[in-house]
């Protein structure tokens, strides 16, 4: 009887982890969605650009709100490198060098982009 109820516990234990799991991915994703517009803006502006590291990167003068902005979709973007890394086997750093391949593909006319050998041009 005693085994039963370690097993219940367990099982309850790790559906609660799963539910938490689940709503933090939500929020990131949230999070993603709510800066769009802002970051969208500021990169038809010329004023942030792709760098190649699946980051991004400020190319001209940002009030605070937006550093804020760029900052925490950095952090964010690091967070999910960083899982994919793990599920794939290789490193956060990787994930984001090839992310930025596929920022670059779909990237649209006007972005700054920056090449894997560091040179930035707009696409």
């Amino acid at each position: 009887m005693e085994s039963k109820r370690v097993l219940i516990l367990l099982i309850v234990a790790l559906l609660s982890l799963t539910a938490a799991v689940s709503a933090q991915e939500e929020a990131l994703k949230q999070r993603f969605l709510d800066r769009k517009p802002l970051l969208e803006t500021l990169k038809g502006q010329g004023l942030v650009g792709e760098n190649n590291l699946g980051k991004l990167e400020a190319r001209g003068a940002l009030n605070p709100q937006q550093q804020q902005s760029v900052d925490a979709e950095n952090a964010d973007r690091e967070t999910v490198y960083l899982g994919i890394s793990k599920q794939v086997g290789s490193t956060p750093l990787d994930v984001g060098k090839r992310r930025a391949a596929k920022i670059a593909e779909v990237a649209s006319p006007g972005h700054w982009l920056q090449h894997p050998d560091g040179h930035w041009y707009q696409k």
